[in-house]
């Protein structure tokens, strides 16, 4: 079984959740947790689970129902399934109960617990899953050394109840420390620290991810300096999915590191400052400890990788700090009946984010205006066209509309979520690129542009990025965002911005109206680029770029990759001519010339 799937926890109460997952976590199991059915089903959908332990009554259904739908799934069925059920709420007489119990262990169950309040329900629980897990289920957790436990309230505000039966002796920090937490060094989520030991910290955050990720965790100390490490996730609890989760973090031993552990174990009032010296002494020997000479930025740049655009962008930069901070607060909010999962990428116009539909029970790809273009109305007005061009597009290879809706000055369109990479991803791994595919791709391209066209519309952004394959290797297009159509006014088909300079059109360089010839030169600049590695022009700058498609001479696709042949060659420099009445002037002719160069 692999070491890095999670047990998953369903249970109505939040409370129960997080101590049960504490306890868990501890004894060095991954775990996800839940409130409800459809929490649960999101978690399936997106995490490796190892075994489920449910409630029977969830806020949202019967926990006999979600088993047996579980087993008549092709995906689920050789999942194993504990029921845990609070004493409190069995009031059946013991027939009722006793046959409840039959008709769990029928549906599939492996185990059925009863928390009779009377013994600790963890221990109980850890007896049953090391004898039900593989010896090596937490092995990795095990390999990770010991990271501090999931944090609670100070004693002053924690609630009245049971005390906590556990024999180990936790110290809880008197409160939070705020930072943030990256996994990319570009954008960057709010967190909360929780609680910290020598070995790493806990942290409260919307940032979802995988056991063992890279993730990039930076904290503001005393005198305006801000300090990034990195560290490794090594567990994992998600409580009221997917609006926040408790990471465990394993950080890099390095410099930094010892830095904020001193700071921060001083300010939770978790070790005293001579002990933090002493401890930051200790690791200091046995690393490799920066000369003394050198300054703290010396050192931040010795070991950890901060991407020089970040302090700028929070400075200099204000309208992008706020955009991306727009774009953070929308993870794990809920617009009408979509939740914003995780973020994935934002263009110059809108983000758009990992969903979930909460009625359809399944992923969707949310679009959300941008918060500068937001107040502007032609920029709404040319979302909202997005929405209706592309719902006249009904086509196996363009990513489907389902829904467009304004929540709280909020507004958002539903689209098909398309789980796989795009061209531009597997351009970066040439090695998964071959001749065939690619002019499989081609062609599929131009006839679903074709079948655009004849709807009088002009994409406007063809490139890398707006192609994508999903995981069954199905080709679709996405992004109409600054796409028109034909029968609009010149004045109206010139957007903010063209697309990338490194596959736009002369004519849309210059401004001038569109028509399809303006979206072939894109294409044939795009699969340039796919076939000879290198985009069809380069420069240092945007304008150098753009100067070069108006000016300079293409360089033929079979000088820069010698694997082509000579007529797909020409087809590309035809399509990519500088004046628009010398390339094809029909996707139809350009597919059949294409599909020549197949046979």
């Amino acid at each position: 079984m692999d070491a890095l799937r999670y047990l998953l926890l369903i249970n109505r109460e939040a409370r129960f959740l997080k101590t049960l997952s504490s306890s868990l976590l501890e004894a060095g199991f991954p775990v996800l947790a839940a409130e409800s059915i459809s929490d649960a089903q999101a978690l399936l959908s997106s995490q490796a689970v190892a075994l489920i332990i449910c409630d029977t009554d969830l806020q949202d259904g019967d926990g006999y129902e979600f088993l047996a739908a579980l087993k008549n799934s092709p995906d689920t069925k050789n999942l194993p399934f504990i029921f845990l059920v609070s004493a409190r709420y069995v009031v059946d007489s013991l027939e009722e109960e006793v046959s409840k119990i039959l008709k769990a262990f029928d549906l599939g169950a492996i185990d059925f617990i009863i928390d009779s309040m009377e013994e600790d329900v963890s221990r109980a629980l850890i007896k049953r899953l090391n004898k039900t897990l593989p010896a090596d289920f937490h092995q990795e957790s095990e390999a990770a050394g010991a990271l501090p436990s999931s944090s609670a309230r100070p004693a002053e505000e924690t609630p009245s109840g049971p005390p906590e039966r556990r024999d180990s002796k936790r110290i809880i920090p008197g409160y939070a420390v705020e930072s943030e937490i990256s996994r990319d060094g570009a954008l960057w989520i709010p967190g909360r620290i929780t609680n910290i030991n020598e070995q790493g910290l806990m942290m409260e955050t919307a940032l979802l991810g995988k056991l063992g990720m890279s993730v990039y965790v930076r904290v503001p100390l005393p005198g305006a300096q801000t300090v990034a490490i990195r560290c490794h996730i090594r567990h994992i609890s998600i409580i009221r999915q997917p609006s926040s989760a408790e990471v465990g973090l394993e950080a890099d031993d390095t410099a930094e590191w010892i830095e904020i552990y001193t700071y921060i174990a001083k300010l939770m009032g978790i070790v005293k400052a001579a002990e933090t010296k002493k401890i930051a002494g200790g690791r200091q020997e046995s690393s490799e400890a920066p000369s003394a000479a050198q300054t703290p930025s010396e050192r931040k740049t010795q070991y950890v990788y901060v991407d020089p655009e970040l302090h700028a962008a929070d400075t200099g930069q204000a309208g992008k700090a706020l955009e991306s901070k727009f774009y953070r607060s929308l993870i794990g909010k809920q617009l009408g009946n979509y939740k914003a999962v995780s973020f994935i990428g934002a263009g110059s116009m809108a983000g758009v984010f990992k969903g979930w539909d909460v009625l359809l029970e399944r992923h969707v790809a949310l679009k959300v205006i941008s918060y500068r273009l937001s107040a502007i109305p032609s920029f709404r007005e040319m979302f909202i066209r997005e929405a209706r061009m592309v719902s006249r597009l009904t086509h196996p290879h363009i990513a489907q509309l389902y829904h467009l809706d304004q929540i709280d000055d909020v507004l958002y369109l539903i689209m098909e979520f398309i789980n796989g990479g795009t061209l531009a991803d597997i351009l970066k791994d040439r090695n998964h690129l071959n001749l065939a595919k690619c002019l499989e791709y081609f062609i599929t391209t131009c006839r679903t542009l074709d079948f655009v066209s004849k709807h009088n519309i002009v994409h406007r952004d063809i490139k890398p990025a707006n192609i994508m394959i999903d995981d069954r290797g199905v080709l679709k297009i996405v992004d109409f965002g600054i796409a028109a159509a034909g029968d609009e006014t010149s004045e109206t088909q010139k957007p903010e911005g063209f697309g990338s300079p490194l596959y736009a059109s002369p004519e849309c360089i210059l401004g001038r109206p569109l028509d399809l010839c303006s979206d072939i030169y894109s294409l044939g600049a795009t699969f340039y680029h796919v076939f000879a590695g290198v985009p069809p022009f380069e420069g240092e700058t945007d304008d150098i770029i753009t100067a070069k498609h108006l000016n300079e001479q293409l360089v033929p696709l079979k000088k820069i990759s010698p694997m082509v042949s000579g007529d797909l060659s020409d087809i590309i420099g035809k399509m990519m001519a500088k004046k628009p009445q010398e390339r094809y002037q029909s996707y139809r002719a350009l597919a059949n010339d294409l599909t020549e160069v197949v046979h």
